[in-house]
Order: structure tokens, then sequence, then C-alpha cells
């Protein structure tokens, strides 16, 4: 499965992007915040099946990415990855569509069995 992780902290990303690859998925695209992200997603040749997205980051935040991209690549599916897993928070993603919500202080075992979870749907 290939993925794009965005989240503006680069210690974390690189860290998420090293595991999944261990993993065996394929991480095609790491950005910054959401800005960089549709940046980047628009010239790849093919788009990642699963977009990892962190909500607060500057610039542009996830769920000002998660807008973007369900209307230009609706196919893409998201799952928030952030420290705010309020009601409100896991609510106003899954409105925007969100395919999941997990939180940061999950284990790298519930991210293998979130990620795997979204090729099920």
């Amino acid at each position: 499965m290939s993925i794009a992780v965005v989240d503006d902290h680069a210690m974390l990303r690189q860290a998420i992007t090293l595991r999944l690859n261990l993993l065996g998925f394929k991480v095609v695209l790491e950005a910054e915040n959401g800005k960089d992200f549709l940046d980047k997603l628009s010239q790849l040749q093919a788009p990642p099946a699963v977009c990892l997205l962190d909500i607060n980051m500057p610039v542009m935040d996830g769920f000002e990415a998660a807008i973007a991209l369900k209307k230009q690549w609706p196919d893409i599916k998201i799952l928030f990855f952030s420290m705010h897993n309020s009601k409100a928070y896991i609510s106003k993603a899954q409105q925007l569509g969100a395919d999941g919500f997990l939180s940061k202080d999950a284990s790298f075992d519930e991210l293998n069995e979130a990620l795997k979870g979204l090729t099920n749907k």
C-alpha cells in the first residue's frame, strides 16, 4: 500500500516513514504541512492509496488539506493522526470524510492495524 505522511515535525515524520517501510508499506510522499502535501501530490504520477495526516500544522492544517484532497483526489483514504483526540476533533474529521482517526499516543502496532483496516474499506 502506498502512503503519504504529512506532519510538521520532521523527526516524527521520518520515524514513521522508516517504520512504515519496515512494515512493508511504501511511503511515496512526505510533507511538512497541507500546502506542501498538495503541491507534491500534484507532481506524482500515481497518488498514494492513503494519507496519514496530522491536524495541527502551520501554513495549511490537516482539516483544510482534507477538504482540498477530497475535492481533487476523492479516492485517497485519509487517516488523521493527531495528539488532539477529543470528540470534537474526531467528529470534524468524520464530517470531512476521514476514513480513520488515530491518536499520536498509539503504538506502531495500532498504526499498522489501522492502515491494514483501510484496505478493507
